[in-house]
């Protein structure tokens, strides 16, 4: 069946009223009977040997349920102390040596938190420093200190992830893509330019942190886990407690906010084991000091050799990128892939070589982030395409123009991409910003004006598989069941949307599940912005099974052919002939069906050349521009975002409202990364791990003109996400458009006032005739 537009509804969250007068319930809401609450000892070193753990007074503590240290966890052989979901190289508890400061080292449940935390504070450690490394870069260097002696421990991951460890170095994971010859490519450039671009780890600050309350029974474990991987959660906790395999259970209410930082397992495995040791339910809730050390955006630095034509044809790209991936994997084995293949940008180039590097280092283990690779990627390339425009004295926009690419073209992975739109997205924020023309002068004061461009390409994960069930019910509600999670991103509403258009059923007449791995199928992930099309498309095979079954049953009732009904108003009806016609409740009743059950599934394929990165990445290419206008002040370094128009590429916009409320959170993202957002390490030790100290955007940081289209194409029937797609843009358009504004040029994210002012100082004193003063 081709796609079908929604049925007319609200166009809104399907849940809007319980949003607003806080009847959603999350995973901090639940409350069991004899439920006691956890808190964790983490450590205080950034590298250390744990010489000594004495938690006697902490177990002897009136109220207190569990302790466990990872002493009572090694060595028993119906347990497995380690978690991960590439390599399970992340302990539990730290086990011999903290590898980061923050680490947890011991975990406690009591009766209240004030018990707790007073058990923690009786709990002693010795440590035994060691030298620690925490530049990704340095980690590499003859003599650096190991963080993970010896082969990887590896399990079942996903099909997509090339491993390539490096034992006896800090190398987590090397990706490698060779394209065409990069070597003849720069040896027939008629320019070559080298430029070093850095981005620092961030926070994703979901308003709520990291969430579980676990119950393990003799019969089985239930968790309640604010996590965007409900089926990664069962399998490491089956993994972890193989006894308990089949009897888990893993829910997930709606989430306040996600963005990458609760993919995969965190604090699920250490409630369930106090849970198991207290024989209580368990209640843990990390504090926000907790999650700025649980997990961060990977710190990366990126060295890229461009070759170009005179003309301003890009002929061969050589890229080097070093991410910090903290003390443990998690899915920065992954994510180097996709950084890694996001250097070549959207652009046609026919000789590339990249080699990307996962690096251990003694800070926080750095994951998934809205972006996933992308971000880091776009600052480097896009940066550069305006710092080449300028040495060439091209148009940065003719010079994007020139190389963009467009359908049949090879991408960066060798195959031929297609649904191309990057030239429309281009070209129409540059003219809604006014590129071309001079920005009007600053009001007052020392103040000048700029104008930056940014276009972006972004794959997301393939090969993937979706699940999705649905039933109609006799009263005539459809009832879509599915893992997605719901974090705000409304996917619920979506899936509602798409549900309800293929039998004509209004929105309003659609209910979503929330996931429950003894209810719904399975889900891969809630992320990549994968949802739209993997789970939409699931959605629409469950409810087509059950359209057919509708259709079979009322051509029995009308004694025509299928094809000549038509579903709408929820209601089967001979195609023109409205007055003849039966509801789906009546239809039911009559054929005696009682309800009907659909399920779909969705897959996608496609592998990678393991030597050369060659092959299948992507089911598509995700697409984005962005254009900025700025305003900074030459006094202080203030950067004003005056205007920003953003342009994504959705394919069929099923919710045109939440595209737009996706494209405008993007932007909120883009600002805080350009310009403020980064976590400050010394030796180690986090600087600003709160809200008092780390900078996000709020609403004064937003540009006080924002404009957002969505670009469609119904004809070809896909969707594409929009969850991320818009972010990438933001930071490399604001940052070329300081350059513009003010002739300086920073490559370190964030663009702080202190950056700026030192820049200048440095381009003043270049300009000062030898012997002034």
């Amino acid at each position: 069946m081709p796609a079908s537009q929604p049925v007319p509804g609200t166009l809104g969250m399907i849940d809007a009223r319980e949003r607003v007068t806080g009847r959603i319930p999350y995973t901090i809401d639940v409350s069991l009977p004899g439920m006691v609450h956890a808190r964790l000892l983490r450590s205080t070193e950034a590298h250390a040997r744990l010489v000594r753990v004495d938690v006697s007074r902490a177990r002897a503590l009136k109220g207190v349920a569990a302790v466990i240290t990872s002493a009572d966890l090694v060595g028993r052989p119906d347990l497995f102390p380690y978690m991960g979901p590439v390599y399970r190289d992340q302990p539990i508890l730290a086990i011999e040596r903290v590898r980061y400061s923050g680490e947890p080292i011991a975990a406690v449940a009591a009766v209240d938190l004030d018990t707790a935390q007073a058990a923690l504070d009786l709990i002693e450690v010795d440590y035994e420093p060691l030298p620690a490394v925490f530049d990704a870069v340095e980690a590499l260097e003859p003599g650096a200190p190991i963080l993970h002696a010896g082969p990887p421990r590896t399990g079942p991951t996903y099909a997509d992830i090339i491993v390539r460890s490096g034992e006896g170095t800090n190398v987590c994971n090397y990706f490698v893509l060779r394209k065409g010859d990069v070597e003849a490519g720069f040896a027939g450039a008629d320019h070559v330019f080298e430029d070093e671009f850095t981005c620092p780890p961030a926070q994703a600050m979901p308003m709520e942190t990291h969430c579980c309350v676990a119950d393990v029974q003799t019969t089985g474990i239930r968790i309640w886990s604010s996590s965007q991987t409900p089926f990664a959660v069962r399998a490491t906790i089956g993994e972890i407690l193989p006894r308990y395999l089949g009897r888990i259970r893993v829910i997930v209410p709606t989430l306040g906010g996600g963005y990458g930082a609760k993919a995969y397992p965190k604090v699920e495995p250490v409630t369930v084991l106090l849970s198991l040791v207290a024989g209580r339910p368990v209640r843990l809730h990390l504090t926000r000091a907790e999650e700025f050390v649980t997990v961060t955006k990977h710190g990366v630095r990126i060295r890229m050799t461009t070759g170009l034509r005179a003309g301003g044809t890009i002929v061969a790209r050589k890229t080097t990128c070093w991410f910090n991936t903290g003390a443990y994997a998690d899915i920065g084995p992954r994510l180097i892939k996709n950084g890694g293949i996001g250097t070549g940008g959207p652009h046609h180039i026919p000789n590339v070589w990249v080699d990307s590097y996962a690096i251990y280092t003694n800070l926080p283990p750095a994951g998934a982030y809205r972006g996933y690779g992308i971000n880091q990627a776009a600052w480097a390339y896009e940066t550069q395409m305006d710092m080449i425009a300028e040495r060439l004295g091209m148009d940065p926009l003719e010079l994007r123009m020139r190389n963009l690419l467009v359908d049949g073209q090879t991408s960066m992975v060798g195959t031929p991409a297609h649904d191309l739109h990057f030239r429309e997205l281009l070209a129409g924020v540059a003219g809604r910003i006014g590129w071309g023309s001079e920005s009007a002068p600053a009001p007052a004061g020392r103040k000048a004006r700029g104008k930056g461009l940014s276009v972006i390409i972004k794959g997301t994960i393939t090969p993937s598989t979706s699940t999705a069930g649905a039933r109609l019910d006799q009263d005539g509600s459809l009832h879509v069941l599915t893992s997605s999670v719901e974090m705000g991103q409304g996917v619920r509403t979506l899936l509602a949307r798409i549900a309800g258009g293929r039998l004509g059923l209004a929105p309003e007449r659609v209910s979503v599940t929330t996931p429950d791995t003894d209810a719904t199928p399975y889900d891969q992930v809630t992320g990549s912005s994968r949802s739209s099309h993997m789970m939409g498309t699931a959605v629409e095979r469950a409810v087509d099974r059950i359209r057919e079954q509708l259709l079979e049953a009322a051509a029995a009732k009308f004694e025509i052919s299928p094809a000549d009904l038509e579903l709408a108003d929820g209601s089967v009806r001979v195609k023109g002939s409205p007055g003849r016609a039966i509801a789906f409740p009546e239809l039911l009743s009559w054929a005696r069906l009682g309800s009907l059950q659909g399920e779909g599934t969705y897959q996608t394929e496609g592998t990678l050349d393991p030597q050369t990165g060659q092959g299948i990445s992507s089911l598509h290419w995700h697409q984005a521009a962005g254009a900025a206008e700025v305003e900074v002040d030459l006094d202080t370094g203030r950067v004003e975002v005056l205007r920003y128009e953003a342009a994504v590429y959705a394919g069929r916009a099923i919710n045109p409202v939440q595209c737009q409320l996706q494209a405008e959170g993007n932007v909120a993202f883009g600002v805080g990364q350009a310009l403020f957002e980064e976590m400050a390490f010394d030796a180690g030790q986090l600087q600003n791990g709160s809200l008092a100290d780390y900078m996000v955007a709020y609403p004064a940081d937003m540009p006080a003109e924002l404009g957002v289209t969505t670009l469609e194409n119904w004809a070809l029937g896909e969707i594409h996400g929009i969850g991320e797609t818009g972010l990438p843009p933001v930071a490399p358009a604001i940052g070329n458009a300081i350059a513009q504004a003010t002739g300086i040029r920073i490559t370190d994210l964030p663009i702080t006032p202190e950056r700026i002012l030192r820049a200048l100082r440095e381009k003043h004193a270049q300009r000062q005739p030898e012997g002034d003063c």
